[in-house]
């Protein structure tokens, strides 16, 4: 019985902020979001999003936590990808969103496909529009499923 007052001052203490924290886990959140901005400004997705922001639902071959990169920016495992017969459809895991929408870029718009082969990967760059918007590399997963037309130029 002479435990149980000694634990709720114990507990009291720890609940109570005092010193400020409690904005800390306020701001957390506006920091993500403003990093999340700037990633997307960095790496041209926003120059993207004008051009090629998803309008409508697109269904196709999906993939999940893919690793990418757009522009200078590399987006370890928390891009989703779609492919259909028309394009791909890029779209960012959803903690990461902000400043980020859905893309849909048609594959007429891609240029410049070559292979990126490093040493435990088979992914391909291609430049994004005409004139080039951004500079992307994406997985071979992507790449085994873009039109034969553009594969056989990335293909060694």
């Amino acid at each position: 019985m002479s435990d149980a007052p000694q634990i709720a001052v114990v507990l009291d203490g720890i609940f109570r902020m005092h010193d400020g924290s409690l904005y800390y886990l306020l701001l957390l959140p506006l920091a993500a979001a403003v990093l999340c901005w700037i990633l997307a400004s960095v790496s041209g997705w926003g120059r993207l999003a004008a051009d090629y922001r998803l309008d409508h639902p697109v269904t196709g071959e999906r993939a999940w936590m893919r690793t990418a990169r757009i522009g200078p920016v590399n987006y370890h495992s928390v891009l989703s990808f779609t492919c259909t017969d028309e394009g791909l459809q890029i779209s960012i895991a959803f903690p990461f969103r902000f400043g980020h929408p859905p893309l849909f870029i048609p594959w007429c718009d891609f240029d410049h496909v070559v292979p990126d082969n490093k040493l435990f990967s088979n992914r391909i760059k291609a430049s994004i529009g005409h004139p080039e918007i951004a500079r992307v590399v994406l997985p071979a997963w992507v790449r085994y499923r873009m039109p034969m037309s553009l594969r056989g130029l990335a293909e060694d």
